[in-house]
């Protein structure tokens, strides 16, 4: 797993482990996912990070001769469980989005998805060139006076080839030019 994803599942990982009562560094790091590979060095710190935003609070007691440090989970890390979970759809859709794209889709911006759909975006509606992945936002330009979407698909070249229009393009500054 990417570094950068793993610290965003580690804080709400360790949460998670609070969630059925307090517990301590040692058994944390067993109860989380072992695809996380937490270990002391990256717990402590995170813990006092949880503990200065109000997410967990600490207490310690003995323990077999030893001071040990036992967290739980307060209402603002509760809450911030739930939020992680409401955030839930709008990561599935950017994994949606990515799989779709790396495996010939067109990559869509704010695209909202069905899982009934596996995946597919729900509006596919058939643009101009017959492609359900173009663009499926309404034009508004026609109604402040802009050219239209329809316009602009109008005047492109029709041959297809990209090499054509950028070299047409060049052509018509180097005129402008002389």
């Amino acid at each position: 797993m990417d570094a950068q994803m793993k610290r965003g599942f580690l804080e709400a990982c360790v949460l998670a482990t609070l969630c059925d009562g307090e517990s301590y560094g040692y058994r944390i790091i067993k109860d989380v996912p072992k695809s996380l590979a937490l270990t002391e060095s990256t717990l402590y710190p995170l813990l006092k990070r949880l503990e200065g935003g109000g997410l967990i609070a600490v207490r310690s007691a003995e323990h077999n001769g030893r001071l040990r440090k036992y967290y739980r989970i307060t209402d603002e890390g509760t809450r911030h469980i739930e939020g992680f979970l409401d955030e839930r759809e709008g990561v599935l859709a950017l994994y949606r989005f990515v799989e779709n794209a790396a495996r010939g889709g067109a990559a869509q911006g704010d695209v909202e998805y069905d899982d009934s759909a596996q995946g597919r975006p729900t509006h596919e509606a058939p643009t101009q060139s017959g492609s359900a992945h173009e663009n499926p936002e309404p034009d508004d330009n026609a109604a402040h006076g802009r050219p239209t979407r329809d316009a602009f698909a109008r005047s492109k070249p029709t041959s297809g080839n990209p090499a054509h229009s950028n070299r047409s393009h060049s052509a018509t500054k180097e005129a402008a030019h002389d």
